[in-house]
């Protein structure tokens, strides 16, 4: 009988041990996945961070092109009509106005 339970303390114990070693390899394999994630991950991340700011980039130059072109059109039209303008003859009574309105309106 003492035997026997020596026998059974053995084999708990030979099952503790084999036990804390398995639970010893897997904590370790599970440690190096999550280590080899965080690596993922952050590498992921940059990344992405570079595609955002290139997409950024990208972004603004085509709405400064837009932009740029919009006020050229408007540089143009205003060109234009400023020819417009100062091609046409004025009369007599239209220019009496706008020396009245301009220049004569600096001394009442």
């Amino acid at each position: 009988m003492s035997t026997d339970y020596t026998e059974t303390l053995k084999k708990i114990k030979e099952t503790e041990e084999a036990t804390s070693r398995e639970i010893l390899e897997r904590r370790k394999a599970m440690e190096a996945e999550l280590q080899k994630l965080e690596a993922e991950s952050a590498s992921e991340i940059d990344e992405a961070k570079k595609k955002g700011e290139s997409h950024t980039s990208s972004e603004v130059e085509k709405a400064r092109k837009a932009a740029q072109g919009k006020a050229d059109a408007l540089h143009s039209k205003t060109n234009e009509e400023a020819k417009e303008i100062s091609a046409k003859k004025l009369d007599k009574v239209t220019l009496r106005k706008i020396i009245d309105k301009t220049i004569l309106s600096e001394f009442k």
